[in-house]
């Protein structure tokens, strides 16, 4: 009788493990909804022109045995340029104007005059980095009260590109190599046949009243896991074509312009000296760098996996428009995966109010 009750209990915590692993997989399934101004999500106000800044990428190409960092540079170079092109073909497909003149060695006017410096556009994206780390920047849905990053220097970014709006992306993330799938599956594999021999085991010794035995299971893993490896700042990506003319002032959009204060305030012209330099940050959970490097634990089963932080900003004051903070299971090394999740993101961005083509600055 006893041994008729074994098998029931094992069909109930199979059945109990299927359901928790559909569940995982329909909550990663369901994208969480960014932050946004009630202004912006109103559709009472959108920006014209975006400025959008170089993507900072930062890939570890996970292999077998020790990770290469030049393979890693050189997969987040190819990752920033694709990024680049999708955001500029996708924010323009929604209305708005992308001004493309703003580059980490400053942004230059058509004469080639840098009209802005490295150091505010660094500056700039530690501001919204130290917003996006945190606990208010995991919020979704209609921000409650409004936020303001770095007016100051938003404002002389919209100087410099005539842009009411800028917008700066930060991916943090893991490409799994071919070579290392490969190596999953087959250690998958091996654990599947011990453990189904285990059971065959059992069942055939519990028939024959025998004492309880069998062969020692060894490890499944493939090995130790190997020491942290940071992939390094990748060169990012020149995109200085279609650069406007210098402006004096930034535009203020289209529809009727939120009210400025009442909202705390991030960053500054000095955030640069507390957040990005030379910091090297976990791949798991919401720190992300401008100018450090990404580590990670480099586990035998670990999958792609992309950590990504996207900012719109109005140059007028600061006030932040529509803010995500997502981590996806998404194969940066797979361009057409990298497209079809920039679809998606731009897809709950609201578009614009533009009925043609935005004003010139």
């Amino acid at each position: 009788m006893s041994e008729r009750l074994r098998l029931p209990r094992v069909r109930v915590s199979v059945l109990a493990l299927m359901g928790a692993v559909l569940g995982w997989a329909a909550g990663c399934a369901t994208p969480p909804r960014p932050m946004i101004d009630p202004y912006f999500a109103a559709r009472s106000y959108t920006p014209s022109r975006i400025a959008l800044m170089p993507p900072d990428v930062f890939v570890i190409y996970d292999q077998v045995g020790d990770n290469d960092p030049r393979r890693s540079a050189e997969l987040g170079r190819q990752v920033g340029d694709h990024l680049a092109r999708l955001f500029v073909d996708g924010l323009s497909s929604r209305g708005y104007a992308v001004d493309t003149s703003a580059r980490w060695d400053g942004v230059h006017g058509p004469g080639g005059q840098v009209t802005l410096g490295p150091q505010e556009l660094g500056w700039m994206a530690g501001s919204i980095l130290q917003f996006s780390a945190s606990p208010g920047a995991a919020a979704q849905g209609p921000l409650p009260a409004p936020v303001y990053i770095a007016p100051e220097l938003a404002q002389k970014v919209g100087s410099s590109t005539g842009a009411d709006a800028l917008l700066y992306l930060n991916v943090k993330g893991v490409a799994v190599s071919p070579g290392k799938r490969t190596a999953q599956v087959l250690g998958v594999v091996f654990f599947v046949v011990v453990i189904a021999a285990i059971i065959l085991l059992l069942v055939a010794d519990s028939k024959g009243g025998g004492r309880h035995g069998g062969p020692a299971v060894g490890s499944p893993g493939g090995g130790s896991a190997t020491a942290v490896r940071a992939a390094p700042a990748p060169s990012l990506p020149s995109t200085a074509a279609g650069a406007p003319t210098q402006a004096h002032f930034a535009p203020r959009g289209y529809g009727r312009p939120p009210p400025t204060g009442g909202g705390r305030v991030y960053g500054g012209s000095h955030v640069s000296f507390g957040l990005g330099v030379g910091m090297v940050v976990p791949l798991d959970g919401p720190e992300a760098t401008h100018e450090g490097a990404v580590a990670d634990d480099d586990s035998a089963f670990a999958g792609d996996q992309a950590y990504v932080t996207m900012s719109l900003v109005s140059t007028y004051d600061g006030r932040l428009l529509w803010h995500l903070r997502q981590s996806v299971d998404v194969e940066l090394d797979n361009p057409q995966e990298v497209e079809r999740f920039v679809r998606r993101v731009l897809d709950g961005l609201p578009p614009s109010l533009a009925r043609g083509a935005a004003p010139s600055p």
